[in-house]
């Protein structure tokens, strides 16, 4: 079940990686996705300080995902390495959906932001797969971020060999 666990570690960081890239590369055509249309037809210009905000959310992404890289092969205290970095990243996730999907929902006295509703939505809703892979791990089979040879002996110890 380990080595499952690695390949998903590694697909979450080439995932967050080249993701970020883009992000960091293009952020206004990434935000334009986010804006609302204008009574034209097009869509209203991104500001600028939208865009540095959106490449330093960019950096954060690529900041977290160094301990993601830094717990895909075994070591001493792995598993308490990984459930850290887990519980971590599902901390931020839950922060980010709920806000986003605070104002997406309009539950916000303040204006959007800026940003459409269904733009605030289809974020929230892309940090879904995330969120739910971290807590199923963390919460539902912490079992798969143990290495291998501690799984076999817990294994073991339940059967009472």
């Amino acid at each position: 079940m380990t080595r499952i666990f690695q390949i998903g570690l590694l697909t979450e960081a080439f995932l967050n990686i080249s993701g970020s890239l883009v992000f960091l590369r293009y952020p206004l055509w990434c935000l334009s996705y986010m804006l609302p249309q204008s009574t034209t037809g097009k869509t209203t210009t991104v500001p600028a300080s939208a865009a540095v905000l959106w490449q330093i959310y960019a950096g954060l992404v690529l900041a977290l995902t160094v301990p993601i890289l830094m717990v895909v092969p075994e070591s001493r205290a792995v598993y308490e390495k990984r459930d850290l970095v887990f519980k971590t990243l599902t901390a931020g996730e839950v922060a980010l959906v709920g806000i986003l999907g605070w104002h997406g929902l309009g539950f916000s006295e303040e204006q959007e932001g800026g940003f459409s509703r269904a733009g605030l939505l289809t974020t929230a809703s892309l940090l879904l797969p995330a969120l739910t892979w971290h807590s199923f791990a963390v919460w539902l089979r912490p079992d798969l971020m143990r290495p291998e040879s501690s799984t076999k002996s817990v294994l073991d110890q339940k059967k009472g060999l």
